[in-house]
C-alpha cells in the first residue's frame, strides 16, 4: 500500500459528558446532603417486613417490587424467543421470606400471560443451599423426622400469576426456602401447547396427544395449574397429601395437586388428585431443545440417598436453570411427587402405604455440581435426569488493569495473576484515545492507506496470554489507543468450545459444527488465535493487510490474521488469511448470554455512514460490557471480517479494490450513546447490532456513602468505581443508581 489516508478513514470524535444535574448537585448544602444520607441509610436498614398469611394464600400480603434486575417490559415488545432463550425477562433476585408469609411480586411484563414460563428456586444456608426441596409444598409424616414433626408444613409455591404480579407463599414450618427467587421467561412459541384442559378430581388420567416425534431427550415440559381460588399456580405441584395441621386441621390426608407422567413422542398423561382444589384446569407446554449446558442422561438413583452430579459449568450458579425429570417402567418419564411427599392415610397411588416418603428433589447447586435426593420409599424416580442451562451475565471482572498509558511502539506486560489456565479466561480490551473517547477503531491493528498518513500503523492488540500475565502493544503511529484497558473474566464452561484448530494460511475455510440450536441472537462468540512467537493473541483480529512499514517476517500487502463468518444455530466458519503468521491455530468459544441491559437489534447502516446508537443506560461507561456484531446480506452472514477496519492492498478479496477501506468499528461509548462507523467501501457489514451489559461496581452502598461524607478518601480508581451513574461526581445519585441496577 502507498499514499496517505483521506476522509474515508473515519476517526473517532469526542462527545463531552454534559450533565446539567451535576452543577446543581455540586452546589448543594453539605449538611443537608449529610442529613439526607443518614435518613436514607435508616431506610436501607429498615428493609421490608413480611406479614403473616394462611396456607390458602389469604390474609394480608406484602407487595414486593424488585429493583435489582427489574425489567418492566411489554410482552408485545419482547422478541419471540426459544425456550429459556437469553435468560429471563424478569428476575426478582432472591427475596427473604418469613415463615407462613406471602409476598406478591411486581413484574409488570404485560402482554399475554400465556407466554410466561416461570422458574422458582429457593436458597437457605445449610439447608440445601440453592435448591427446590419440597417444591410446591410438602407435609411431613411420622417417618421423616419422627412424631414431634408430624404435620410440619414445608416448602413454598407460587400462585395468582397475572400480567403484572405473581404471589409467592412460604409455608409455616419450612426450612429450605428462606429466600425465594422468581424468574419469568417470555416464550409464546412452544413446540406444542395443550391449552387449558379441565380435569375432574380423582378421575382417570387424561391423555394429551402432542405428536411431536423426534426424541424424548429433546423435550422440556412445563405444566401449570389453574383454579378459581389460586389463579394460575404451582400450589402442591406434583401432588401432595395434607398433614394433620393442614388448613386448621380441616383437610387432613386430602390428596391435592396434579402431575404429568408417561411422556413419549406422541402423548403425555396428566392427573388431578382426588381431593384437589388447585388444578381445576392444567396446561402443558413442550419445547424441543436438544442442547443444555449440562445433561446427565438417565442415571440410577438409590433410595434414601443423595446422587451427586458433577457438571463443572462454572460461573455463577444463580444464572442456571435446572430441569429434573424422573423415569420408571410404569409411569415412564414423569414428575410425580416432584420435590418430595409423605403419603397420608387415604388410598391413592397403588403400592403406597401411609407415611411412605416418595418423590425426589434437587439441592446444593453450585458452579461444579448438583445433588438429587430420592426419598426412602419412592417408586417413581429409580432413574433421574438433570439438565442445566446457563445464561452468562457479566459480573465484575476477575481482573481489571484499569487504564494504562502506552506510548506508540511500546508494549505493556500486565500481571493479572489469576493463576488459571488461559482456556477459562475471556479477554476484553478497550482503547481510549487522547481526546477521551473509548473505542474499537483499528482494533487488533491496522495499516493505513491513501491519501493521508501513508502506511501508518495504528490501533493496539493483546498477545502472550498466560496464567499470570498478558501483553498489550500499541502500534507505532497510533492515535486511537493512548490508554488501553484489559478486563478478564474467569468464564463458565462454554456452551461450545472448538478447542484449538490448526489452520493452513490461505487454505479452505473450516466449518465448525457447534449444533447449539436455540437463538443465534443469544450467542457471545470469542475467537482467539495462537502462534509460536506470540502465544494466545488477537493480533490483526478479523484480518488486516500490511502496508509498506511491515516489519519482521511480514511484507507489504501481506494478508494476515484470521476471521470468522457465517454464524448460524448449527455452525460457524473460520478462515486464516494467506500470508498470516499469527493464527496458526484458532479457537472458537460460544456462550449463551442473559438478556443485555440494552440490545439495539440489527439495523442497516450505509457504507461510509455512522450510526449514533442511543442506549440511554445512564451508567458509568467504564463498567459497560459491550458486544458489537455485524452481518452481511449476501455471502458472509454474521461475521467479524475486517473488524475495526482494514485498508486493502494489491491482493484484495472479491468485492474490494486496492486502497479500499472495509470493515466497521465503534467509538464514543459514553453514558447514553455509542457510535458505529461503517467504512466507506465496506461490503461485509450491512447490518449492525450493539449489546451492552452493566457490570457491578467494586464498591458497596456503604462505601459510597463513606466517600460522599468524607469518612474515606477514595483513590482515582475507587472514585471511578463509586461513580455509578458516570457523571464524574460522587453524590447521593450514585447510591440511588446502584440500588436501581
Amino acid at each position: 500500500m502507498t499514499g496517505a489516508i483521506d476522509d474515508r478513514y473515519i476517526y473517532a470524535y469526542y462527545l463531552p459528558w454534559r450533565i446539567d444535574l451535576i452543577k446543581t448537585e455540586a452546589k448543594r448544602n453539605r449538611r443537608f446532603e449529610n442529613i439526607l444520607l443518614i435518613i436514607f441509610s435508616f431506610i436501607l436498614a429498615a428493609g421490608m417486613r413480611s406479614s403473616r398469611a394462611r396456607d390458602d394464600g389469604s390474609g394480608s400480603e406484602d407487595s414486593y417490587r424488585t429493583s435489582r434486575n427489574q425489567r418492566e417490559i411489554s410482552l408485545n415488545s419482547v422478541r419471540d424467543a426459544p425456550f429459556l432463550s437469553g435468560g429471563p425477562a424478569f428476575d426478582s433476585g432472591f427475596i427473604p421470606f418469613d415463615l407462613n408469609s406471602s409476598k406478591y411480586i411486581i413484574h409488570n411484563l404485560g402482554g399475554d400471560v400465556a407466554g410466561y414460563f416461570v422458574v422458582m428456586d429457593f436458597f437457605a444456608s445449610g439447608q440445601g443451599e440453592l435448591n427446590q426441596k419440597s417444591y410446591g409444598g410438602h407435609d411431613l409424616g411420622i417417618k421423616t423426622y419422627g412424631s414431634a414433626f408430624e404435620g410440619y408444613e414445608l416448602g413454598a409455591y407460587w400462585h395468582t400469576l397475572n400480567t403484572s404480579t405473581i404471589t409467592v407463599y412460604r409455608r409455616t414450618n419450612d426450612h429450605s426456602a428462606a429466600n425465594i427467587r422468581i424468574r419469568i421467561w417470555v416464550d409464546p412459541n412452544p413446540a406444542w401447547d395443550s391449552g387449558w384442559v379441565s380435569l375432574t378430581a380423582g378421575a382417570a388420567a387424561t391423555t394429551l396427544n402432542h405428536n411431536l416425534g423426534g426424541t424424548l431427550d429433546e423435550y422440556v415440559v412445563d405444566m401449570q395449574q389453574k383454579s378459581l381460588s389460586h389463579g394460575i399456580n404451582h400450589a402442591y405441584y406434583g401432588g401432595m397429601d395434607f398433614g394433620e395441621n393442614a388448613w386448621g386441621g380441616t383437610r387432613v390426608d386430602e390428596m391435592v395437586g396434579s402431575y404429568w407422567r408417561n411422556l413419549n413422542t406422541t402423548s403425555i398423561k396428566v392427573y388431578r388428585r382426588a381431593d384437589d382444589t388447585f388444578a381445576e384446569q392444567v396446561r402443558v407446554r413442550i419445547w424441543k431443545r436438544p442442547k443444555a449446558a449440562y445433561d446427565s442422561g438417565w442415571v440410577s438413583a438409590s433410595l434414601g440417598a443423595l446422587t451427586g452430579f458433577n457438571h463443572y459449568i462454572g460461573g455463577n450458579p444463580r444464572d442456571y436453570a435446572v430441569d429434573l425429570q424422573f423415569r420408571n417402567p410404569t409411569d415412564g418419564v414423569n414428575q410425580k411427587f416432584y420435590g418430595g411427599m409423605d403419603k397420608g392415610k387415604e388410598a391413592g397411588e397403588i403400592g403406597l402405604n401411609e407415611d411412605d416418603r416418595i418423590g425426589a428433589c434437587w439441592s446444593h447447586l453450585s458452579e461444579r455440581s448438583i445433588n438429587v435426593f430420592r426419598r426412602e420409599e419412592d417408586t417413581f424416580a429409580p432413574e433421574v435426569r438433570v439438565r442445566i442451562w446457563n445464561f452468562w451475565k457479566p459480573p465484575s471482572p476477575n481482573y481489571d488493569s484499569y487504564w494504562v498509558a502506552l506510548e506508540p511502539g511500546n508494549t505493556a506486560v500486565l500481571n493479572h495473576n489469576l493463576q488459571m489456565g488461559h482456556d477459562v479466561m475471556f479477554v476484553d480490551m478497550q482503547q481510549l484515545a487522547s481526546n477521551g473517547v473509548i473505542n474499537h477503531i483499528s482494533y487488533g491493528g491496522m495499516d493505513l492507506g491513501p491519501p493521508k498518513n501513508p502506511d501508518n500503523r495504528v490501533g493496539a492488540y493483546w498477545f502472550n496470554l498466560t496464567g499470570d500475565n498478558i501483553s498489550v502493544f500499541r502500534r507505532d503511529e497510533d492515535d486511537q489507543a493512548a490508554l488501553v484497558r484489559v478486563r478478564m473474566w474467569v468464564m463458565p464452561r462454554a456452551d461450545y468450545d472448538s478447542n484449538w484448530v490448526n489452520l493452513t494460511a490461505g487454505g479452505v475455510a473450516t466449518v465448525l459444527n457447534h449444533n447449539l440450536g436455540v437463538d443465534v441472537a443469544d450467542y457471545l462468540v470469542d475467537m482467539e488465535q495462537s502462534c509460536v512467537m506470540d502465544g494466545v493473541n488477537q493480533i490483526f483480529y478479523g484480518g488486516k493487510d500490511m502496508g509498506a512499514k511491515a516489519s519482521g517476517t511480514l511484507s507489504e500487502n501481506d494478508r494476515v490474521g484470521a476471521q470468522w463468518r457465517n454464524l448460524t444455530d448449527t455452525s460457524i466458519t473460520v478462515y486464516r488469511r494467506s500470508e498470516d503468521d499469527f493464527a496458526q491455530s484458532v479457537r472458537i468459544r460460544i456462550w449463551r448470554m442473559a438478556k443485555p441491559d440494552f440490545d439495539s437489534g440489527f439495523a442497516a447502516v450505509a457504507a461510509g455512514a455512522s450510526w449514533e446508537v442511543p442506549h440511554n443506560l445512564m451508567g458509568n461507561p467504564h463498567r459497560y460490557f459491550m458486544n458489537y456484531q455485524y452481518s452481511d446480506d449476501s455471502l458472509l452472514g454474521i461475521n467479524n471480517c475486517f473488524y475495526g477496519g482494514n485498508f486493502f492492498g494489491t491482493k484484495p478479496p472479491t468485492g474490494f479494490s486496492l486502497d479500499d477501506i472495509g470493515g466497521s468499528g465503534w467509538s464514543s461509548l459514553i453514558q447514553t450513546i455509542v457510535i458505529i462507523h461503517r467504512n466507506s467501501q465496506d461490503s461485509v457489514a450491512d447490518n449492525h447490532r450493539v449489546r451492552i451489559w452493566r457490570t457491578p461496581p467494586g464498591v458497596t452502598v456503604e462505601q459510597i456513602i463513606d466517600y460522599i461524607l468524607g469518612r474515606t478518601i477514595p483513590d482515582a480508581r475507587m472514585k471511578d468505581e463509586a461513580d455509578i451513574n458516570g457523571d464524574n461526581f460522587l453524590n447521593i445519585m450514585d447510591v440511588i443508581s446502584l440500588l436501581n441496577q
